[in-house]
């Protein structure tokens, strides 16, 4: 009488390798997402920086900050009395965002504040608000910086 060779796999087993491998691949793509969120949010927390060495070089000049109508996200920050006077090439914006992450508040010129939509609610890091702000109508905005003289 001849053995059968049982060589193979049994589908048990299978089975067990494949829940496995989805567990592995489910936890690589939360990682993944979460980095990417991360970056998004680095990203934003850079442009406003850059955005307040600009505000910052118009106030020198002018002795006031930008009324919120001269702040146009995705266009540059020009001086209104000066021709030809650009403080930034192109103010951030997210073409792919439905709804821009920024916002920009002056009453009077007299102090600023800037906020941006963060995609991670877990950051606590500088600037990161406890409880999101309205601005511009809009809300949401969990990260704001401001002009030296008030707080966000």
């Amino acid at each position: 009488m001849k053995l059968r060779d049982n060589s193979g796999f049994t589908l048990v087993e299978l089975m067990v390798v494949m829940v496995i491998l989805a567990i592995m691949a489910s936890i690589m793509w939360s990682n993944f997402s979460n980095s990417i969120i991360k970056g998004k949010d680095s990203k934003r927390k850079q442009d406003l920086q850059s955005v307040v060495k600009s505000i910052e070089v118009y106030y020198n000049d002018m002795r006031m900050y930008p009324t919120p109508g001269q702040i146009n996200w995705g266009q540059p920050l020009v001086n209104p009395s000066i021709t030809g006077v650009v403080y930034m090439q192109k103010l951030p914006s997210e073409a792919t965002a439905s709804d821009n992450p920024y916002c920009y508040q002056s009453d009077d010129g007299g102090y600023y504040k800037i906020y941006a939509k963060l995609e991670n609610t877990n950051d606590t890091g500088p600037g990161v608000l406890s409880i999101p702000v309205s601005c511009g109508g809009k809300s949401g905005y969990n990260y704001g910086i401001s002009s030296p003289n008030t707080t966000p």
